[in-house]
């Protein structure tokens, strides 16, 4: 169930930012604003929730890391923004750390 948490997390905060953009583009500044507070706070209650069982570090690392990834994604897929290929290497790198981050904890946990 932690992990459900976690991915809802995820995807509370990317539907905050997303919802915030096309708000504010189209002219209600506010309304983004207090949407993606409200949203954020959500994320950060599911994250509480998921760190019982998941370490922070960990946790954290697949809330930002994975949120950066599908915020990208939904900004250059739906909002029509341009990712530049410098931009693509830092999210290839995010996903590379969050792997190895997996990794290290997976290798902890065996050693206990």
């Amino acid at each position: 169930m932690h992990w459900v948490f976690l991915l809802l997390a995820i995807l509370g905060e990317v539907a905050g930012t997303t919802s915030m953009k096309l708000l504010v583009s189209a002219g209600h500044p506010w309304a983004g604003t207090l949407v993606v507070t409200a949203m954020i706070g959500l994320s950060y209650v599911l994250l509480s929730q998921a760190t019982l069982r998941i370490p922070i570090a960990m946790a954290n690392a697949f809330w930002e890391g994975l949120g950066m990834i599908l915020i990208a994604t939904v900004s250059w897929l739906w909002l029509d923004e341009q990712i530049q290929p410098m931009q693509a290497a830092a999210i290839a790198l995010a996903v590379v750390g969050i792997v190895i981050l997996n990794i290290g904890h997976h290798r902890q946990e065996s050693q206990v």
